[in-house]
């Protein structure tokens, strides 16, 4: 059986790891926005060829964002792969939606997606970050 002060140091280490994670997403939230408004401008206004970074720095940014900030905010236990797989697939979906609304498909922002996922995937599986929630 657990003692009271084991309980209390998994609830103290689960908080401390959420606040890490709340704090990873809103610092890519900040840089999604200034990469908004000071990268993007830049770009279009001097017509560089930035092989379209700024055309799907979002979408790049979008599975990271989603990922801490549901790591931060959930309550039941997801481990990190799967909430890696499921924010990928929604913002693939979302793509897709948006191109069945906008009448044209971004194929490279769905690529930006995948390539995000596996990407931060393959980070995870490096560095063996186990957390609380696994």
């Amino acid at each position: 059986m657990k003692s009271l002060q084991d309980t209390q140091y998994i609830k103290n280490k689960r908080k401390k790891l959420k606040l890490i994670y709340g704090f990873i997403a809103f610092l890519l939230l900040i840089l999604c926005v200034l990469l908004s408004y000071v990268y993007r401008p830049y770009v279009y206004s001097h017509h560089i060829n930035d092989y379209h970074i700024a055309d799907c720095y979002t979408s790049f940014l979008g599975v990271p964002i989603i990922v801490f900030l549901t790591q931060a905010l959930r309550k039941e236990k997801w481990s990190i792969p799967t909430n890696i797989f499921y924010a990928t697939v929604f913002l693939i979906g979302w793509e897709i939606v948006d191109g069945f609304l906008a009448k044209q498909y971004d194929w490279i922002d769905i690529i930006a997606c995948i390539f995000s996922g596996v990407i931060l995937y393959v980070i995870h599986r490096i560095t063996c970050f186990k957390s609380i929630h696994e």
